[in-house]
């Protein structure tokens, strides 16, 4: 019996003008939370930038925890920073 669930197929990976689909464009804002508490925001960074500066962090030896910034924290952050 083959699975025809939870296939990924050549075209939603790349469309059809041969780019990837799966990397949004968006810019968001994601949290960097060290071990010892520290906590670094980065504003108006794509996905694949974000995930590609964390890598280049060591991010499994340092202990680092990454999340995105979304919904109402994110309009209190936004706030917080025009004051």
């Amino acid at each position: 019996m083959t699975r025809t669930y939870g296939k990924m197929t050549s075209t939603y990976m790349y469309g059809n003008g041969g780019n990837p689909k799966s990397w949004d464009k968006t810019p968001r804002t994601y949290e960097i939370k060290w071990p010892d508490g520290k906590k670094v925001l980065w504003k108006d960074i794509t996905v694949r930038d974000c995930l590609t500066k964390y890598e280049n962090m060591n991010p499994y030896e340092n202990g680092l925890m990454l999340r995105e910034i979304t919904g109402k924290e994110l309009q209190l952050q936004k706030i917080m920073d025009s004051k």
